[in-house]
C-alpha cells in the first residue's frame, strides 16, 4: 500500500531495457536506492517500473552502454497534473463527475414501501406522510432524522401500531405493522327497512316482529325489533294485568315487500349523433412526484374539436421498486357529430330504451311483480315512463355502535 501511494504522488514510469548484460543496469539501479517494481524477463530484456525520479540516474547509467531503453506506460500525480494543464476542461469534467457523484449518493432518491400485504393506496399514503415528515425524494442524507420523521408519521397514521425507517444509500424503505383492534361487534338489534312498500311476507328467525303483512312501511322504520318480551314464570298475587319481562337478542329475518319504482325517459325527434374514427392526437407527459407534467410529444393544439380521451399511465419501476417518476399518455380520438332527424317510431325505441337501461340500474336482480309504461307525444319530443313494482327483500340488519 506504501509503494502504490508512492507511485501515485511521485509518478511512475513502465521501462523496457534490451542490450547486452542488462542485469548489470538493474542491480546499479537498485544499489543506489531506486525502487523498482514488477521486474520480469521477455525474450528482448526485461521489464520494470521505476519512479518517475529515477529516469535521470537511469540514463546516466546506460550511458555508454550497449543497452537500450524504451518508455511505456506512466502514471501518477506527476503526469495528471501535466495532462489536467494541457487540456484543463478534462479536469473540469472529471470534477465535475465526482461532485455530481457525491451529490446523488449523498441523497434520498427512492422511497419503497416493501410487503405484499400492503395495499397501493396505503402505500400512497404512507409516502406522502413521509413527505409531510421531511423525508421526500432528494432530501440530503444529513438533513434526515429518522427518529423524528417516525415519531411524526405515527401521530399521524394511528392504524398502525409501528413504522419504522431504513436507508441504504439512495433508497428508503418504510416498515409497518398494523394496528389490530378489536374486533367489532356484529350481532344486529334491530331490522330496518331499506326502502318504502307494501309488506307481503315475513319470516322472523330471531326477535319480535315490529310489522304485519299487508302493512304500509316506510324506509328507516323498524321491522324486527332484536328485544323479545315474555310472561314472568312466577306471577304476583292480586296482580291487575300479567307481568312481562323483556329479552334482548338478535334480530334476525327476511322482510318481503312490494316496493314500487319510477323512471323517465325524454328523447327529442331532433338528435345528434357520434362516430369514431381513426384520427387520433397523442400527448405524452413526464411526472416527477411534486411537481407538475412535463409534456414531450405532441405539442400544439389538438387539430379536431370532438373527442373522447383516453389516459394511461405507466410508473417506472426499478429492481422491484416503484421509482417517483411516471409516464402520461393521453390518446385523444376524433369523433364526427351530426344531427339527424329521428321518426316517432325511431324515438320511441330510443325513449325505451334508454328508459329500461335507468330502470336495470335501479332494479337488480330482483323479481318483478308488475310492470306499466306510460307513453307521452309532444310536439319535439316523446317520453316514456316506467312503472315496476317489484317484490323484494327490504330487511337491513342495523347493529349496535
Amino acid at each position: 500500500m506504501i509503494d502504490f501511494f508512492y507511485r501515485l504522488l511521485w509518478g511512475w514510469v513502465e521501462v523496457q531495457i534490451s542490450g547486452r548484460h542488462p542485469e548489470r543496469i538493474i542491480s546499479q539501479l537498485a544499489l543506489s536506492g531506486q525502487r523498482l517494481w514488477a521486474v520480469q524477463k521477455n525474450p528482448t530484456g526485461y521489464r520494470f517500473i521505476a519512479p518517475l525520479a529515477s529516469i535521470p540516474l537511469l540514463r546516466a547509467t546506460i550511458r555508454h552502454k550497449h543497452c537500450r531503453i524504451h518508455f511505456g506506460r506512466r502514471g501518477g500525480w506527476p503526469f495528471m497534473w501535466r495532462e489536467f494543464l494541457s487540456r484543463p476542461f478534462l479536469g473540469i469534467g472529471a470534477l465535475s463527475a465526482a461532485i455530481l457523484i457525491f451529490f446523488v449518493t449523498s441523497r434520498i432518491w427512492i422511497i419503497d414501501v416493501p410487503g405484499a400485504a400492503v395495499s397501493p393506496q396505503a402505500k400512497v399514503q404512507l409516502i406522502q406522510a413521509a413527505a409531510a415528515a421531511g423525508i421526500r425524494p432528494g432530501t440530503p442524507h444529513r438533513a434526515v432524522n429518522l427518529r423524528q420523521s417516525r415519531l411524526r408519521m405515527e401521530r399521524a397514521l394511528p392504524q398502525y401500531a409501528f413504522i419504522g425507517l431504513s436507508v441504504q444509500g439512495v433508497l428508503m424503505r418504510i416498515h409497518v405493522v398494523p394496528l389490530v383492534g378489536k374486533p367489532p361487534n356484529t350481532i344486529p338489534h334491530k331490522i330496518i327497512a331499506a326502502h318504502s312498500g307494501t309488506v307481503t311476507n315475513l319470516l322472523v328467525y330471531m326477535g319480535d316482529p315490529e310489522v304485519a303483512p299487508g302493512e304500509f312501511v316506510r324506509k328507516g322504520q323498524t321491522l324486527i325489533s332484536g328485544a323479545v318480551q315474555a310472561p314472568v314464570p312466577i306471577q304476583p298475587d292480586g296482580a291487575a294485568k300479567p307481568l312481562v319481562d323483556a329479552v334482548q337478542t338478535a334480530a334476525k329475518g327476511e322482510v318481503f315487500a312490494d316496493v314500487r319504482y319510477r323512471t323517465e325517459a325524454i328523447q327529442p325527434y331532433q338528435a345528434i349523433e357520434s362516430t369514431p374514427t381513426l384520427t387520433h392526437f397523442t400527448q405524452m407527459f413526464v411526472k416527477v412526484e411534486g411537481h407538475a407534467p412535463v409534456l414531450i410529444k405532441g405539442y400544439g393544439k389538438i387539430p379536431f374539436q370532438y373527442y373522447h380521451t383516453q389516459k394511461i399511465v405507466h410508473p417506472l419501476v426499478w429492481q422491484g421498486v416503484n421509482l417517483p417518476v411516471e409516464t402520461m399518455k393521453i390518446v385523444y380520438n376524433k369523433i364526427q357529430r351530426r344531427r339527424v332527424t329521428l321518426s316517432k317510431k325511431q324515438a320511441l325505441a330510443r325513449a325505451r330504451q334508454l328508459a329500461a337501461r335507468r330502470m336495470q340500474e335501479l332494479v337488480r336482480e330482483r323479481v318483478k311483480v308488475n310492470r306499466r309504461e306510460i307513453v307521452h307525444w309532444s310536439k319535439n319530443a316523446v317520453s316514456v315512463q316506467l312503472i315496476w313494482v317489484v317484490n323484494q327483500n327490504i330487511a337491513v340488519p342495523v347493529v349496535a355502535k
